[in-house]
């Protein structure tokens, strides 16, 4: 297997496999070009078959290649978080994509970057936001079918890629929603998805535990010790501490999404030193919950609330970025480390790596 070297300083494959309208270029035609769904599902429905085939095999052949994983090799990235959806294997409603996950796991061996693959999406929907494929549809905890299929994907991938040289780990579902979450997801969709927020509801605790623990059980004998079994935290860091202790169950770790941003956001302060401190506040509950487990960082960006940047001087600008970013990579660091989200963004360079590489913000 291949093994990440020092603090993970790694990159999420947004918006290849896993669609997000609000990653698209304004200016650059993709999947949703001159649609007017807000997410994969609707776009499903709303363009004709041999349509969205002709776009998806286009952006999927091109938004990630070898030469993706050349770069990321240049800057040092030694993590690749890899989001697949519940369909990665195609079903009755949906091409399959596995041979793009294969590409991608050769790719990152050729070039020596470890990968972690992310269960992106699940049937039914397990956030409500657009990122698990339909906006305002959180059911997936609802019915005892869905679980198994997403089980029974799981352990068809780890089938696949158990002995791939380039896999670090498996994680068994993205950001699954807890009550606070729900409610944002709710209030964002409400209005345009009434139907679907009708009969969501957050995932409880206990129900996302049963899961996790019956994963676990189900890919560790296939996967082996060696390989880290991540799960989401639920947005709440600190309930997982004595979860699936590390004395009887090797190799979990917890993956916690770290949005420092939007945390300020909430607050309503917008200098730097609130940024600062926001992300160093962040390093101390990685530390506390590393002590139980690894922690990782599987998501977290450049996007802020500071005050007064558009109309700063350009060099003043990177200058700020470059603190910002700085600061929260340390304050990652107190756990493993983290995955910038994302590769690409079309719209905003607070949430591309490349960008923010090109413009000297991120150093790997």
């Amino acid at each position: 297997m291949t093994r990440a070297q020092g603090p993970l300083r790694g990159v999420n494959l947004g918006n290849w496999l896993v669609l997000e309208r609000w990653m698209e270029s304004t200016r650059t035609p993709g999947p949703f070009s001159g649609a007017a769904s807000d997410d994969e599902k609707g776009l499903r429905k709303e363009l004709a078959g041999d349509v969205l085939a002709e776009r998806l095999a286009a952006h999927r052949a091109s938004y990630v290649t070898r030469d993706t994983f050349a770069w990321l090799e240049r800057i040092n990235c030694n993590l690749v978080r890899l989001p697949v959806p519940f369909f990665v294997f195609g079903d009755e409603t949906h091409e399959s994509c596995i041979a793009h996950v294969d590409d991608a796991m050769d790719w990152a061996a050729e070039w020596g970057i470890p990968v972690l693959i992310d269960l992106h999406t699940v049937p039914g929907g397990q956030n409500g936001f657009d990122n698990g494929g339909a906006s305002g549809l959180c059911t997936w905890h609802h019915r005892s079918l869905q679980m198994q299929q997403t089980l029974a994907v799981l352990e068809e991938l780890a089938l696949r890629y158990a002995n791939h040289p380039a896999l670090f780990g498996m994680e068994p579902m993205n950001e699954p929603a807890n009550r606070r979450i729900f409610a944002q997801s709710m209030q964002r969709y409400g209005a345009d998805h009434p139907g679907r927020v009708e009969r969501s509801t957050p995932i409880p605790h206990g129900v996302l535990a049963q899961f996790y623990q019956l994963a676990y059980e189900r890919l560790r004998p296939i996967l082996g010790p060696e390989v880290p079994l991540v799960f989401h935290d639920q947005f709440e860091l600190g309930a997982w501490d004595q979860f699936l202790p590390a004395r009887r169950y090797p190799n979990v770790w917890i993956d916690t999404h770290q949005y420092v941003g939007t945390f300020v956001r909430a607050t309503r302060l917008t200098s730097l030193r609130a940024h600062v401190l926001a992300a160093r506040a962040t390093g101390l509950r990685i530390a506390r919950a590393n002590r139980h487990h690894p922690v990782i960082v599987g998501e977290w960006s450049l996007s802020n609330n500071l005050k007064g940047l558009k109309g700063a001087g350009e060099q003043e600008r990177d200058r700020i970025m470059r603190v910002y970013a700085a600061e929260q990579m340390r304050a990652f660091e107190r756990g493993m480390g983290g995955c910038f989200w994302a590769l690409r963004n079309g719209r905003y360079d607070t949430w591309s790596l490349e960008a923010a590489i090109r413009r000297g913000w991120i150093e790997f």
